[in-house]
């Protein structure tokens, strides 16, 4: 299998990745229940393979994908200090973690992943997030550093895990990506409890779709 960049990420039905005011210590991902687009993740009751993840039903494919296939994570400034880091250690495979920053931390948290911090761009970013993955995935993860990478066309897929929920306002996906459309082709979808998991092909230019 080809290793691929993809946009895989928590969604609600109008396109938001947090609530309002995410990034407070008492509610990182922000209000109007927003903790609710990863409910998919926790609602069983056995553990994945040891993890802190809980899937139930057909949500156990989607993990047991997640842990085959990723190799790195990108994301930016934002994301990596919400996470504090995640203490070091990313939760799936202590993957290593590349962070898009124009200023990397001093002290970055000690765990199992790698910590890499790059100032030079997102294409940088993704070459070197590629580089760590090796045949596997890299995952982008944060609004800001999937929008660069759809505006320079480094995106391979998204995945987008749908859950059921209206936010109404908050942290969106999809804004800020230029003057020029952006074709999909779906490649799977799946229902599972608390979230549809959509896949799609980002087509380039070359492979839009005909009229």
């Amino acid at each position: 299998m080809t290793p691929k960049v993809v946009i895989d990420m928590s969604v609600s039905l109008d396109g938001c990745i947090a609530g309002p005011g995410d990034g407070a210590p008492q509610a990182p991902l922000g209000g109007r229940g927003a903790q609710q687009l990863f409910d998919w993740l926790f609602s069983g009751d056995a553990p994945y393979a040891g993890s802190m993840f809980r899937p139930s039903g057909a949500n156990r494919q989607v993990v047991a994908e997640m842990f085959a296939r990723a190799g790195a994570m990108l994301t930016g400034r934002r994301t990596y200090e919400i996470a504090h880091g995640w203490n070091g250690t990313h939760p799936v495979n202590a993957i290593p973690v590349v962070v898009l920053t124009h200023a990397p931390p001093a002290h970055p948290p000690q765990g199992r992943s790698q910590l890499v911090f790059v100032s030079e761009g997102i294409e940088a970013a993704v070459a070197r997030a590629r580089e760590l993955a090796g045949d596997k995935d890299v995952g982008i993860g944060g609004a800001s550093v999937a929008q660069q990478a759809l505006r320079a066309g480094l995106v391979d897929e998204l995945y987008l895990h749908v859950a059921p929920l209206l936010l109404g306002e908050g942290l969106r996906l999809f804004e800020g990506l230029g003057s020029r459309e952006i074709h999909l082709r779906r490649v799977s979808a799946l229902e599972a409890p608390h979230a549809t998991h959509v896949r799609y092909q980002v087509l380039r230019e070359e492979r839009a779709p005909q009229p």
